[in-house]
């Protein structure tokens, strides 16, 4: 079979048929939008394989190339035309290059299908029976596992402040902390119990999983101090100048949560006592205390609210300052308009929206007309259903 180069345009640019029959679309084809009506996602796609093989092996590399370096004491690098097998987790590289793997695991005799791969560079996915690009959002088995794998290339990759999405790296020079990029910091944190204050088990859950996210306690270690310098660059079309701000100290909800991940990280026997932070806390909210059985969730909520609007305050402050203004009812309308842009670009910069804040997308496509609208909406967390998988008797 003839496949077309899907790297023909460049490195992880699909071309697609120029002349394709349309077919009409089912009423009940609510995954297939727009894009390729591609058949072989049902058998193609495995989430669980996917994901046991990219915590097994090196991300971004081609598995065979690297076998070929290893046998002539050659280390391999990151290459920017790596493809992944979307039902195996197989890594090769892409066919604009030499040995063209990724097109090789391809034809390889499989009992099923390994014909949908994408790009580790431009996250474009491609099958390669249909010979056409596929829509992610617009197949329901492919949404999930793109997230995870964006998710593990952020991790593996990316500086503190930089976040792999399709198109977000325009303005990364303007998006960090002076000091400069730090690359994640992935050494293990001791497990330490916490002692229960009194029926506060919600709580305790919530900070352990808090104090095993290590971008959270790198992040808020940059933040911490008084006086630490945040450039803030505007959008383009504003035409304004990048904004070099000094920040005052954090709230003390923000330091009690920086003075409990610090004393997690410290060696010592028995379990930490988070009397502090949990007090901070019910200053906030006051519906914890007392004593009662919580729900986690919705603590968690309060604690993420809550430093986040300490530290959009932090930031508000600091900008203020740069302008020689208190407040914003003191300042001339053009200082509150520059405040205003300066302001918007800042609060992006605070650590729970670079860790926490998402954008879920909302698309509608109108039946008569076909027109397609998008609304965007952040959010701080999702709640997913738990589905169990079962086996069926033959």
């Amino acid at each position: 079979m003839r496949v077309k180069d899907p790297s023909s345009q460049g490195d992880g640019v699909m071309t697609k048929k120029s002349r394709r029959p349309k077919k009409p679309q089912d009423d009940d084809s609510s995954d297939e939008v727009l894009g390729s009506a591609c058949q072989h996602t049902g058998r193609a796609v495995d989430l669980i394989q996917v994901k046991k093989a990219v915590i097994h092996n090196h991300w971004s590399v081609c598995a065979e190339c690297a076998r070929t370096l290893k046998a002539h004491d050659e280390e391999s690098d990151v290459s920017p035309n790596i493809w992944m097998c979307l039902k195996c987790g197989y890594q090769g590289c892409g066919q604009n290059s030499q040995e063209q793997h990724s097109l090789r695991h391809f034809h390889t005799t499989h009992l099923d299908p390994h014909c949908i791969a994408v790009c580790l560079e431009s996250w474009i996915v491609w099958c390669y029976e249909c010979d056409d690009e596929l829509i992610p959002c617009n197949k329901k088995v492919l949404t999930p596992l793109m997230d995870f794998l964006q998710k593990h290339a952020t991790k593996t990759h990316s500086g503190l402040n930089s976040k792999v999405t399709r198109g977000q790296d325009e303005n990364s020079e303007c998006s960090e902390i002076v000091r400069g990029k730090h690359t994640i910091n992935n050494t293990a944190v001791p497990v330490k119990g916490l002692s229960n204050l009194g029926n506060t088990c919600f709580f305790n859950a919530v900070m352990q999983n808090m104090a095993q996210t290590h971008l959270l306690s790198d992040l808020m270690h940059e933040m911490k101090e008084k006086g630490t310098k945040l450039k803030i660059c505007p959008p383009t079309e504003s035409n304004l100048d990048p904004l070099m701000v000094i920040l005052p100290g954090p709230g003390s909800l923000t330091s009690a949560v920086h003075l409990f991940l610090h004393s997690m990280k410290e060696t010592g026997k028995g379990p930490l006592v988070p009397r502090i932070l949990f007090n901070q806390l019910c200053q906030r909210a006051p519906r914890f205390r007392g004593f009662q059985q919580q729900d986690s969730q919705e603590l968690l909520h309060y604690l993420l609210d809550a430093m986040q609007i300490e530290e959009t305050k932090r930031i508000q402050s600091a900008i203020l300052k740069a302008f020689n203004s208190p407040t914003v009812k003191t300042a001339d309308e053009e200082t509150k308009q520059k405040v205003k842009v300066y302001g918007r670009e800042g609060v992006k910069m605070n650590f729970i929206n670079q860790i926490f804040v998402g954008e879920l997308i909302s698309t509608v496509m109108c039946e008569e007309c076909l027109h397609i609208s998008s609304v965007k909406e952040p959010f701080i967390d999702l709640s997913l259903p738990i589905v169990e998988e079962r086996c069926h008797a033959d």
